[in-house]
């Protein structure tokens, strides 16, 4: 247990349902935090191609924001990112931790 509380998939999940029930509950009303923060997902909004209309095409979402409703695949991409990215950060941990042990031994 100690170990997935100290990883970095864990927090970056723990991130991403929280910034969707932000979002659910009016406190990111335009998709700043939700769409704008998230390098990926940005890129995907202001792309404007067909990536960006298979995103909008899902089931809408009711919440509170200025449209009232958003796409169910924002926030399916919004954890499959953050996953991705704690998972990136713990390979990049793990293989600091490998340098740094070989480092000691030899």
């Amino acid at each position: 247990m100690k170990k997935i509380i100290k990883s970095f998939t864990f927090w970056c999940l723990i991130i991403a349902v929280l910034e969707i029930f932000m979002h659910q509950i009016g406190q990111d009303s335009k998709s700043i935090i939700l769409i704008g923060f998230n390098p990926l997902l940005n890129m995907i909004a202001d792309s404007q191609g067909s990536l960006y209309t298979f995103m909008d095409s899902g089931w809408q979402v009711p919440c509170n924001t200025i449209t009232g409703q958003i796409s169910i695949y924002w926030y399916v991409g919004s954890v499959l990112t953050f996953l991705f990215y704690g998972v990136v950060l713990d390979g990049m941990k793990m293989l600091f931790r490998k340098l740094n042990r070989k480092k000691q031994v030899g």
